[in-house]
């Protein structure tokens, strides 16, 4: 069930359960008033308020009753009063001291209603006779008294009220803690407090049947919460440890600008100083020196900008039908060059003389120059560096480049952090010329052509790039 139509089915559930439960309490307390009333009236006088009205005789507007239902009502221990409409006593026969001689409607019905409250139980009867409005009142002591019963009958309303509220705030907790332990939750959250919350670990162990049905009806969003929790939490731990990462490269960037600046700076001062003149020959020789630390500082900053534009996806790839097998052959005749590469071995294979890949020439030979250098770089002399290019026919159809050395090889944390950006940075000297940033931009450029590249390597053993493509069909 969608959790749209699951949490309607929760709400209208608890109200129908919470209308039904009031229905249950209204009916009780209907029949606890009618088990009341019909108890407190059960006595039936022998003498029915009737027979009297009947026998009642009339002397000058003035009522009274026979000799013989007076007789009547002494045997039975019985009283009888007769009302104006006023509500004043005109007539009574064996009456208790206790009774008033004038009653209010409302006092009268009030006894009448509750027979314990004062011990007695009434009957009532109204009549006109003769332009006179009058009340027959005929009373009787109560036989049994109970006056627990007088004060549950008073009380019932109290109780009723009371189970109302422990049912209320039953309900009230079913229907509003989720939401306001949710509502919790996302004001954690924007404060930044990527944690989940107390109540969250309870809900994610075995718990009692009523919790259970409480945050069930929310799980796919406790579960979003939960992950959203945990990607901020984990965004937030990634972006202090590249705010860290940055800081250190940004410490080493400067350090590797500030080398060269410094060279740049004391030739500088050398060749305005007005205590020398220097030979042509001394000038070239400076300025030779002033060039390639000014190209170093120019590629630095070149490949630092590049990596973030890669990164954000902010460089147009212009993808070609492109013949790879060529690509990577002027690659190694261009690295062959490098003054690094007269004492390596070079090889070349492929299985076919022509591979074709969708791709931007300039960027992949950017890639395949770093990951090569990188070889040619960082092992010693005669290191054989073969090159190995062969088309798969598996279905997706891939191209796969090995790019393999019998080298020094790295250790399992050089290999873990090659490919992290700021991960190294390498000082501006005559030799090395990197920037540190060359197998980052590699990845990111196989990265942004579909591609992966994956790195094996032992001490000793040398190592081995595998840059894998797939091969589009037309």
């Amino acid at each position: 069930m969608k959790l749209k139509n699951r949490v309607a089915y929760y709400f209208v559930s608890r109200i129908f359960w919470l209308m039904l439960i009031w229905g249950i309490l209204i009916i009780l307390s209907i029949v606890l008033i009618s088990y009341f009333l019909e108890h407190h009236q059960k006595e039936s006088p022998q003498l029915s308020i009737n027979d009297i009205v009947e026998y009642t005789v009339f002397v000058d507007q003035k009522p009274s009753i026979e000799s013989e239902v007076e007789a009547d009502l002494l045997s039975n221990n019985m009283w009888v009063q007769i009302l104006d409409a006023q509500g004043n006593e005109v007539y009574s026969f064996n009456t208790p001291e206790s009774i008033p001689n004038h009653y209010t409607p409302g006092e009268l019905v009030s006894d009448y209603l509750y027979p314990a409250k004062n011990d007695f139980q009434l009957s009532t009867w109204y009549n006109r006779i003769d332009n006179q409005d009058l009340t027959w009142v005929l009373g009787k002591p109560l036989t049994s008294n109970n006056p627990f019963q007088y004060w549950v009958n008073n009380l019932w309303i109290l109780f009723i009220i009371l189970i109302g509220i422990v049912i209320a705030i039953f309900f009230g907790r079913q229907l509003g803690a989720p939401l306001l332990y949710i509502v919790s939750w996302i004001e954690s959250l924007s404060k930044g407090n990527y944690e989940q919350p107390f109540y969250n670990r309870k809900f994610n162990i075995k718990q009692r049947w009523r919790n259970k049905t409480e945050y069930h009806t929310y799980k796919e969003l406790n579960q979003a919460l939960s992950d959203l929790t945990s990607t901020l939490q984990r965004n937030r731990e990634e972006r202090e440890l590249l705010d860290k990462t940055r800081e250190e490269w940004m410490t080493g960037v400067s350090h590797d600008l500030k080398t060269p600046l410094s060279v740049i700076k004391g030739y500088t001062v050398l060749l305005s100083s007005d205590d020398h003149d220097w030979e042509q020959d001394k000038v070239r020789y400076f300025s030779k020196i002033m060039e390639e630390r000014v190209e170093y500082m120019e590629q630095l900053i070149e490949d630092f900008n590049l990596t973030f534009q890669l990164k954000n996806d902010v460089i147009p790839i212009q993808l070609e039908q492109k013949d790879l097998v060529n690509t990577l052959q002027h690659v190694l005749e261009h690295l062959k060059k490098m003054p690094e590469a007269k004492n390596k071995v070079f090889s070349f294979e492929a299985d076919k003389e022509q591979i074709f890949l969708n791709m931007d020439t300039n960027y992949v030979k950017r890639a395949f120059e770093n990951v090569i250098a990188n070889s040619i770089k960082h092992n010693p002399p005669h290191t054989k560096i073969k090159v190995i290019l062969h088309e798969e026919q598996s279905y997706p159809r891939q191209v796969r480049v090995s790019i393999e050395d019998d080298g020094t090889g790295m250790d399992p944390e050089t290999m873990e952090h090659l490919f992290e950006r700021y991960y190294q940075g390498t000082s501006a000297t005559s030799d090395n010329t990197g920037t540190g940033l060359g197998m980052t931009i590699a990845r990111q450029i196989i990265i942004a052509h579909g591609g992966e590249i994956k790195v094996n390597s032992k001490r000793e053993l040398g190592t081995q790039f595998i840059i894998t493509f797939l091969i589009e069909e037309e």
